[in-house]
């Protein structure tokens, strides 16, 4: 039988993994308000990643939402990562990573297309912890900046086909990429190379094909 001690530290420990899986989300939402804000004030915007970023962080989210810190391609010992984010209010200062990526229309289902970019230059750098933070509950999120017309649905289902191909034998995949609340999709991995673990990875597809100067 589980000790006192040992189920208090078990309920603490789902407390703070439930805490921040919301506090994150939370975030999120409020991110993609401020990409919302970038549409209504008609921000055109060049065909490159990290210019779209740094609007985003720079002119939105830095300003707009408080208690948080961001910084852009954040060195750390294992990879750069596009928006590292760290909270401010408390004393735990829980951090987030984010990344970036280009989406398009082209080259949908192939493996060089920017689809397959976004499975192996995002989701299993992830996986492989290329990113990694010491007090990461592997739970983190990509947005995919989208700068041509582009079917959100049916994209979605291409880069889940790809990244059976891409991941095969490197992960189970548990849930592929699915619409979990509005704006917001989710995508969970089992990883078995450094032990068994688990990835929740959450995933925003923002808009910008009106906007490209």
């Amino acid at each position: 039988m589980y000790s006192n001690n040992l189920l208090l530290q078990a309920k603490q420990f789902d407390f703070k993994k439930d805490k921040y899986h919301y506090d994150f989300l939370v975030l999120l939402s409020k991110i993609y308000q401020n990409y919302e804000l970038i549409i209504k004030d008609a921000i055109k915007v060049p065909n490159d990643e990290n210019k779209i970023r740094d609007i985003l962080v720079d002119d939105y989210l830095s300003k707009n939402i408080l208690n948080y810190s961001f910084v852009k391609e954040e060195q750390n010992n294992l990879g750069r990562v596009d928006i590292f984010i760290q909270e401010d209010l408390t004393e735990e200062k829980p951090q987030f990573i984010i990344e970036c990526k280009r989406l398009d229309n082209k080259n949908l289902d192939g493996m060089e297309g920017l689809n397959a970019k976004y499975i192996r230059n995002g989701i299993q750098r992830f996986l492989s912890e290329h990113y990694f933070l010491k007090n990461n509950l592997k739970t983190n999120a990509m947005v995919g900046f989208v700068v041509a017309k582009l079917d959100f649905v049916k994209n979605i289902e291409s880069i889940n086909t790809l990244s059976d191909k891409i991941l095969n034998n490197l992960v189970d995949i548990t849930q592929s990429i699915s619409l979990e609340e509005k704006n917001t999709y989710k995508s969970i991995y089992k990883t078995y190379a450094n032990g068994e673990k688990e990835f929740i990875i959450y995933h925003q597809m923002m808009d910008f094909s009106q906007n490209i100067k």
